[in-house]
C-alpha cells in the first residue's frame, strides 16, 4: 500500500541514525505484493487488494476496506507494524529492528499517518484527510484505494537494496493483517 509503505519508511527514518551532510540517495521502489486477512469479514472486510501496474515501472496499491462499525476513542482497536528484510525476496525474510509498537488507531492517525502518508492518499482514496488532529469517530464506511503510489519523502538516508515486507496487524473488534512487499533499489 502506497501509504502503508511510506509510513513504515517514515518509521525507518525516525529510527535511523539521523541526518547526514551527504546528499540523500534516490530510491526506486516497486510494489510487489499485498496479502490481507481478517478474522471477521462481517465487521471488517479487506477485498480486492492488489498491486496494479499504473505505467511502465510504476505500480500502485488498490483495494477496499469495508468497516462495519465505528472506531471510537478509548475502544480496543489498535495497530502494530513490523518490518522485515530479504536480500533476494525469497521466503528468508528476517526481522529488522524497525517497528511501530501496538497503539490505538487514533495515535497512528495523528502521528505516522498524518506526517508521512496522508498526503499520498489525497488523490487516490477516500481515507481521512484532516488539518490538526483526527476528530473521532472513524466512521463505518467503505474506504477505497485506487492505484495509490508513494513518494520518497519518508525514506531514510541509508537503506539496503533488496526486498522489504511490512506486516501491519490490527486488534480489537476484529483481528486483521496486511502484508505489503516492495523492492528497493538505489539509483
Amino acid at each position: 500500500m502506497k501509504t502503508l509503505v511510506q509510513v513504515l519508511i517514515l518509521v525507518l527514518y525516525y529510527l535511523s541514525h539521523g541526518e547526514t551532510l551527504m546528499p540523500k540517495p534516490s530510491f526506486l521502489v516497486e510494489l510487489k505484493s499485498v496479502d490481507v486477512a481478517t478474522s471477521n469479514a462481517d465487521l471488517l472486510n479487506l477485498i480486492d487488494f492488489s498491486v496494479d501496474r499504473v505505467e511502465r515501472g510504476v505500480y500502485g496499491l488498490s483495494g477496499k476496506i469495508i468497516l462495519n462499525f465505528d472506531i471510537v476513542e478509548g475502544d480496543s482497536n489498535e495497530i502494530e507494524m513490523q518490518l522485515y528484510y530479504s536480500s533476494n525476496g525469497k521466503n528468508n525474510y528476517r526481522t529488522i529492528p524497525f517497528h511501530l509498537d501496538r497503539q490505538h488507531v487514533f495515535n497512528i492517525l495523528n502521528t505516522i499517518y498524518k506526517e508521512g502518508a496522508m498526503d499520498n492518499f489525497k488523490n487516490c482514496s477516500n481515507l481521512p484527510q484532516f488539518e490538526d488532529k483526527f476528530q473521532p469517530p472513524f466512521v463505518k464506511n467503505t474506504y477505497y484505494m485506487d492505484q495509490c503510489q508513494f513518494d520518497q519523502g519518508g525514506f531514510p538516508d541509508r537503506a539496503n537494496e533488496g526486498f522489504y515486507k511490512i506486516a501491519v496487524t490490527g486488534y480489537g473488534e476484529v483481528d486483521w493483517k496486511m502484508d505489503v512487499v516492495f523492492k528497493l533499489e538505489i539509483e
